[in-house]
């Protein structure tokens, strides 16, 4: 979902409003309310279409009733509930557009973001551009509303989402570590220690740098980076490793001081 194409909107509601071709349909009700609670009965029971065509009947025929808003909220999750988060990122947008004070406005907002979160593919490898643009969407999100609920979730999710980023970044620079590509390991994991602090990935960027470096021959910076490590990540799985690599490189150095004093 590189881009939210808007006429499958208006391609989606003709399909419904035309439902003589074996689509779903949900009788017309002479006032806002009961077409409305026609609609919700459909969403209660999970009947996601008969359920957007009755929440569009709401918005389209009654456009002037002080439900819309809410029917527009529930159009959204309808299409969200049956996997079309495209359609549903839409229907989200337009709810914050077109009702700014609603009370689903917020909520409307951090779902837009959740479409993206849904629509990015499950393998780290793959493209994430919507998981980025997730983030993003998220992150604004909270300082658009930093007293909302669903804070706490946002910036879950984000974590999860950088996490998963940065394990992107990290296989690729672990790659290029075992193929020798110092020089572009390096700068892949110094892009982790800058861009992904807090994510599981970051103290394994950090001791992969100071492994790049011990490679490279550069053994001052590389020891001082491996104390760096044993500082910041107490606690980690690779601290036997790091102290390994310290006492290697303090016995080179020491070796390095003994030959130029002789």
């Amino acid at each position: 979902m590189k881009k939210f194409i808007l006429f499958v909107a208006a391609v989606g509601l003709a399909a419904i409003w035309f439902s003589g071709c074996g689509m779903p349909s949900i009788k017309a009700a002479a006032n806002a309310l009961d077409q409305f609670d026609l609609a919700k009965a459909e969403y209660d029971e999970e009947h996601w279409l008969k359920a957007i065509e009755g929440f569009q009947k709401v918005i389209f025929n009654f456009p002037g009733a002080t439900i819309v808003d809410t029917a527009q909220y529930y159009l959204a999750m309808s299409y969200y509930n049956n996997d079309e988060y495209e359609l549903a990122a839409v229907e989200f947008q337009r709810l914050i557009t077109n009702y700014p004070r609603s009370a689903y406005t917020t909520e409307a907002q951090f779902m837009a973001a959740m479409c993206y979160m849904e629509n990015t593919p499950d393998h780290y490898a793959l493209d994430q551009e919507d998981l980025k643009s997730a983030i993003a969407l998220l992150r604004d999100f909270i300082i658009d509303n930093p007293d909302s609920p669903l804070v706490e979730s946002a910036r879950a999710v984000i974590g999860e989402g950088m996490d998963k980023l940065a394990r992107k970044e990290y296989e690729t620079a672990s790659f290029y570590l075992r193929i020798y590509d110092l020089e572009a390991a390096r700068i892949y994991f110094q892009h982790i220690i800058d861009n992904y602090t807090d994510t599981r990935y970051a103290p394994r960027a950090l001791f992969g740098l100071s492994e790049v470096l011990y490679k490279e021959s550069r053994m001052v910076e590389a020891l001082e980076k491996f104390n760096h490590f044993l500082v910041i990540y107490p606690g980690s799985e690779l601290v036997s490793k790091a102290e390994e690599y310290i006492k290697k490189i303090n016995l080179q150095l020491e070796s390095v001081n003994a030959s130029d004093d002789s």
